[in-house]
């Protein structure tokens, strides 16, 4: 139990010193909403992807697959596929709008 304690406590204080360091780093409120709009093309796509692309979706998907097969864990496949071909067509209409959230 202690151990799980210590594992606890290290990840609160590791999250903690992370939010210090990066509230001092940020200077105005693009830089710590949207990174200082500096994100190459990878970064952008990653954060884009992890709007829709979470974890209840993933864990989602394992879940269809173990139920119904091969044709339940497409989910995530399809939502991969349409999560890359949505960033190539509208990522530079929507950081030239200089938004700080994408509605759904």
């Amino acid at each position: 139990m202690s151990v799980n304690l210590a594992v606890i406590a290290a990840y609160l204080i590791g999250m903690v010193a992370l939010g210090w360091w990066g509230m001092y780093r940020a200077r105005n409120r693009a830089d710590y909403l949207v990174a200082g709009r500096r994100l190459g093309t990878f970064m952008y796509s990653g954060t884009m992807a992890a709007i829709v692309l979470g974890g209840a979706s993933t864990i989602g998907g394992i879940g269809l697959g173990y139920t119904y097969g091969i044709s339940g864990a497409w989910l995530v496949a399809a939502i991969g596929t349409g999560i890359i071909l949505l960033h190539a067509i509208f990522a530079r209409r929507i950081s030239r709008l200089k938004v700080y959230t994408v509605a759904r």
